[in-house]
């Protein structure tokens, strides 16, 4: 199996209520979050709004997303505070980051 097949809930976080897996085609990392299980992204690790990527989510909220998400980016991620505990399922395979910032209706903003 390759990185970007692994990158998922099921093989990343088996079992696990919460958990946000994001697969960065340019960097080939897999970066994510579940419970007791956080593996750290690279420290040279910026991708861009307009990196591809494939992105899991389970049970985790708006707000692990988007700690993941500005983990993996050049950009700040905003969560808007009324949403910051809603939980979302979604799989989205080959887009943007920013196509799923959007999808989630997040922000993003390039860091000065």
């Amino acid at each position: 199996m390759s990185v970007q097949s692994d990158c998922n809930c099921e093989t990343m976080c088996p079992g696990a209520v919460e958990c946000a897996c994001v697969y960065i085609y340019d960097e080939n990392v897999c970066h994510g979050y579940c419970i007791n299980k956080v593996p750290p992204a690279p420290a040279t690790l910026q991708a861009a709004l307009d990196s591809r990527i494939d992105l899991n989510v389970r049970g985790a909220t708006l707000a692990q997303v988007g700690r993941l998400l500005a983990s993996i980016t050049e950009c700040e991620i905003f969560v808007p505070a009324t949403r910051i505990d809603e939980r979302r399922d979604l799989y989205l395979q080959d887009v943007s980051l920013d196509a799923a910032v959007r999808e989630l209706r997040l922000m993003a903003l390039v860091r000065p």
